[in-house]
């Protein structure tokens, strides 16, 4: 009897655990330039129960325009996140690393604040939302702005389209300004 009894509250106490634990992935194509550019982009996060121990969340975009040096970079961003009713909160910091352009005046790594929020609309599979960076250090000032709206009619995947703008002035060099509508899937376990 105990040894059931002890596999029960253990397999009880694994299943609560797993609710806290869980990942996001999602990939699509961003329309920028008034869509004469094509770019793709891609991201994973992962989410954990441990309190002091800051979420991660892994981002690449492509950015490739015609006449222009390749800013394509990734982000890699430390959050905590805060569950409010129907509003999901993130607060944190993202290092962008830019490292593809061969050209030393943009290829670095640049940290910005990270701030996301989506609210779930109560009895609707649709969530809205956005995620704004900024900072970028002495060497740089850089603002990324995405307005999100989320379609999840199944349990695990759903879509996501939106518009997003970046700006990026680096150090003896022009500002960059892509911007454009996207597109995208993503997956929540």
């Amino acid at each position: 009897m105990k040894p059931a009894l002890l596999l029960s509250t253990a397999l009880l106490a694994s299943a609560a655990q797993a609710d806290f634990i869980g990942a996001e992935a999602e990939a699509g194509v961003f329309l920028n330039n008034d869509g004469e550019d094509s770019n793709s982009y891609f991201g994973l996060a992962i989410e954990h129960p441990i309190p002091l121990i800051p979420n991660v969340r892994f981002q690449h975009q492509s950015l490739e325009e015609e006449n222009q040096p390749d800013l394509s970079f990734n982000d890699y961003t430390l959050y905590y996140e805060f569950g409010l009713l129907w509003l999901d909160l993130d607060l944190g910091a993202t290092f962008r690393q830019i490292g593809d352009s061969n050209n030393s005046t943009i290829d670095g790594t640049y940290p910005l604040g990270y701030v996301s929020a989506y609210l779930s609309i109560p009895g609707t599979p649709f969530s809205v939302g956005g995620e704004f960076k900024s900072g970028g250090g002495s060497d740089a000032d850089i603002t990324d702005t995405t307005f999100k709206v989320k379609f999840q009619p199944l349990p695990f995947v759903g879509l996501e389209a939106g518009y997003r703008t970046i700006e990026e002035q680096f150090q003896s060099s022009t500002v960059f300004e892509p911007k454009g509508a996207f597109i995208g899937v993503f997956a929540d376990f």
